[in-house]
């Protein structure tokens, strides 16, 4: 679906990968830092591949733009292959678990994913205002309840162009759209209901 645009919050599943991978890669430039570490979230980062490992939770104190809090659980694991010709995080493999709690209620939500990304800079200065190509094939998210059935499905191949100026999101234009992605920076018009934030 060429052209539909979003001004989107940025995506739950693409912000943790992100901030994983900067993370990851800030730790692993300190061969001190994960020498010190008994369980470091990645393999080597001498390594062809490197692999990581990330987990935690925090809580959404304005889930969706509801005002309402959610606690947020998320446990992924990806893989970046390291090429010096490539700039660090450009592409990764993914797979992410997520449990969304609306804890007024005890109303929960799953969602899993597990996708390949690259990332691609079409034009413009990094530093300034720039377009980076985001390509996401396999699920992107599937949403579900425990003990229960997919409440929304993306998954198959797409293509995004992302816009930036320097580090902030502008705008969002879906490329292509081949499999469904209807999620896609609306995946709130499923998690708010489900989660009985009003």
């Amino acid at each position: 679906m060429r052209g539909r645009s979003l001004h989107v919050r940025p995506l739950l599943v693409v912000g943790l990968i992100a901030s994983a991978i900067v993370a990851t890669l800030a730790l692993g430039s300190s061969p001190s830092a994960v020498a010190g570490n008994p369980h470091p979230l990645c393999n080597s980062p001498t390594s062809q591949v490197v692999s990581c490992h990330f987990s935690g939770s925090f809580a959404d104190n304005d889930f969706c733009g509801s005002g309402q809090t959610v606690d947020v659980a998320f446990d992924g694991r990806f893989t970046v292959p390291v090429d010096p010709n490539q700039p660090a995080g450009s592409s990764n493999n993914s797979e992410q678990d997520v449990v969304l709690t609306n804890p007024s209620t005890g109303a929960t939500v799953l969602t899993h994913s597990a996708f390949r990304f690259t990332g691609t800079l079409i034009s413009g200065d990094p530093s300034a205002v720039h377009t980076v190509q985001w390509v996401f094939k396999g699920a992107a998210e599937i949403i579900r309840v425990p003990h229960g059935g997919v409440l929304g499905r993306d998954a198959g191949d797409l293509v995004v162009d992302a816009t930036f100026n320097g580090d902030d999101l502008i705008s969002v234009d879906i490329v292509t759209d081949h499999g469904g992605h209807s999620l896609f920076g609306n995946d709130c018009s499923v998690l708010v209901p489900v989660l009985g934030l009003t």
